[in-house]
């Protein structure tokens, strides 16, 4: 049930704001839909993680194209159980976050992912005004 909430709440964030440039935008092989952004996603956990006993990926949403702090990254929302065994386990949910230029990744909870994505403005146009301590001359 949290991921489907945090799917509707990922979703239009994930749209939302500037995109990267089409020619940058083609999804990189690693991460391509299907059994390459799975084997990705587990490997990267499993890692990351310090290769727990028990891991298994419940859900993940396909990469998206993002723009965050003005580089160009993808997004994946992943629901995961992970502890001793299957009976012994919790559900955790994380954000992967997918840099392109570096082909590195790094996760972020998804409240700390929503509250990032609240906090960019969304029109980044360039204005042809100049501050001065913030006001505005």
């Amino acid at each position: 049930m949290k991921i489907l909430f945090a799917l509707l709440l990922l979703s239009p964030m994930a749209f939302a704001g500037q995109h990267a440039s089409k020619e940058k935008e083609k999804k990189p092989a690693v991460i391509q839909d299907g059994s390459a952004a799975k084997s990705y996603i587990h490997k990267a956990l499993y890692e990351y993680l310090e290769k727990p006993s028990y891991l298994a990926i419940e859900v993940e949403t396909p990469f998206v194209a993002k723009q965050m702090d003005g580089k160009n990254v993808w997004l994946s929302l992943v629901e995961f159980s992970c502890g001793v065994d299957q009976m012994n386990c919790v559900v955790c949910a994380t954000v992967i976050i997918y840099d392109p230029a570096t082909k590195q990744h790094r996760f972020m909870n998804p409240d700390d992912f929503a509250s990032t994505v609240n906090k960019e403005p969304t029109n980044k146009e360039p204005t042809n005004k100049a501050t001065v301590d913030g006001d505005a001359i």
